[in-house]
This record gives structure tokens, sequence and C-alpha cells, in this order.
């Protein structure tokens, strides 16, 4: 019987092989090279998209500033609308009265530990919260809010009474109860008048002003501790925060541009003592 052998691939033939794999692999990194190719140039592309919006942000935001300079001026930088600045590109802004709030880089220990107190009566949290402040900033002043909620016994409930901004005084036209409540010599019947007075008129323009409007009593508590009072209250902001947004409209990215300035509200004007953007 005759047996069958299959015979060895030519050396022809082994070429044809090779050369084909060696076709089939350059096809593969080709096809590779180009999907990195078009990825780049897709991310080029979402970047450069990305960079001219952000600057239109910034665009919007800076005219915002200036609008608002100029209500200000105007006796208006309470109307905060949203302006459409064209091309949809739009910003708004917000007004903030550090002295509304209580200054944690310059308030009186007991006055912190009271108001605390008053809001989420926690002593060993409260202790602990003041402690940590007091401690900062005698080495620092803080100068973010939120670097606040590091602090041991930090409760969410002082985030809308609590700021590190500002001269450090309280507005008596502004600042809420609890925080009228506890400065020195104002009882029950002077933070209620404080508040009467900003509803009904007329408008608070000092302490004395306030003094004439109590009873007896309570008159006498205030002038006790009229000093002390005078030093940590104003009528008016010294200080204000001004933020400004700007965006454009229906960006899917929700990119948006904000500066915050700390200004000294002048007549006609409004001088900037600090800016921050992000």
């Amino acid at each position: 019987m005759t047996h069958y052998r299959p015979r060895p691939p030519s050396a022809a033939r082994s070429r044809r092989g090779f050369a084909l794999i060696a076709v089939l692999w350059v096809i593969t990194a080709l096809a590779a090279l180009l999907g990195v190719a078009l990825a780049t140039t897709r991310l080029g592309t979402l970047t450069t998209r990305n960079r001219v919006l952000l600057a239109r942000d910034r665009w919007a935001a800076e005219a915002c500033l200036a609008i608002a300079a100029a209500r200000w001026a105007d006796h208006q930088l309470a109307d905060t609308a949203t302006i459409e600045l064209g091309r949809s590109t739009r910003c708004r802004w917000l007004v903030e009265d550090p002295a509304a709030k209580l200054n944690v880089n310059t308030a009186d220990p007991e006055v912190l530990r009271a108001l605390l107190t008053s809001l989420a009566p926690k002593r060993n949290s409260v202790d602990s919260f003041v402690a940590g402040v007091v401690e900062r900033r005698r080495r620092d002043p803080l100068t973010d809010a939120r670097a606040l909620t590091g602090f041991p016994g930090f409760d969410t409930a002082w985030s809308h009474v609590l700021t590190v901004d500002g001269a450090g005084t309280i507005n008596l036209s502004a600042a809420p109860a609890a925080i009228l409540a506890v400065l020195p010599g104002m009882t029950p019947e002077a933070v209620e008048r404080v508040l009467r007075r900003r509803t009904f008129g007329p408008k608070l323009t000092d302490l004395d002003a306030l003094a004439a409007d109590l009873s007896p009593p309570a008159r006498a508590r205030l002038l006790e501790s009229y000093p002390d009072l005078a030093r940590q209250v104003a009528t008016t902001p010294p200080q204000l925060l001004v933020f400004a947004d700007g965006w454009v409209a229906g960006q899917v990215d929700d990119l948006r541009a904000t500066i915050e300035l700390l200004v000294v509200p002048l007549e006609g004007r409004l001088a900037v003592i600090r800016r921050r953007s992000w």
C-alpha cells in the first residue's frame, strides 16, 4: 500500500503567508492610529469649545459686575434679575451683607458660644468648635467660610449665621434675631424694636434712636452695655460681598464663571478691596 505524505509548503507560499500577516498587522496598526487621531481631534475640539464657552462666561460675569456698579450708583443694587446679554449669554449677581452674620475671626468667644448654643444646644460640640476657631484665628484669620466645616463640633445649622468676611461689626438693619439676641444689652424688647423698625420704619440710624424707642427698664439695660454694644454694631453695611455669575444658556456642560468681590460701599461707587474668581 502506498502512503500519502503531504508536501511541505514551498518557500514562495510561506513568503506569501508572512506577507499577508504583515499586511494585516499594518492595517490594524493604522486603524489604531486613526482611532487615536480621531479621539485626539475630538478632545481638542471639545477643549477648544469649552475654552470659548468659559471665555464667554467670564466676559458675562465681568459685564454683570459693571452693571451692578452702575445699579449701585442708582441705588438699585438689590435688583438682581437675570440679564440677557445676547446670543444666549446671561449673567446674574447676588449681594450679601457680611455684617448680617457673625464674623468668627473677630467675634467675642462668649458671644459666639451663646449664639451657637441657641441654635444647636450641644455644649460639648459648641465648646470644641469655639476652641478650635479661637486657636486658629490666633495664628491666621480664616479666609474661606467653607473651612468652618472642618472644625470639630461643627453643625450645619450654624452655616447661615457665620462668616469670615466683613469688618466684624453686626448690622442692626440686617442681622437675624438670633444674632441680635446675644449682643450685650439687647433685651427681647430691644430685638423686637429693631425688627419692627425694619418692617414699618422709621429706619434705625444709631443706638441712641433705638434707646429712645425702649421702655425705661430695657433702655437702662442697653445703656449699661452701651460702650461694648456700640463697638460691635452698625446700622449700615460697612462692606458687601458681590457675586457675579456668567453662563451660556442651553449648554449641556453647565459651564459658568463666578467672580466674587468684597467691596466697601461708598457714595456713587463700590470700592473693591478683594477679588476672587472660579
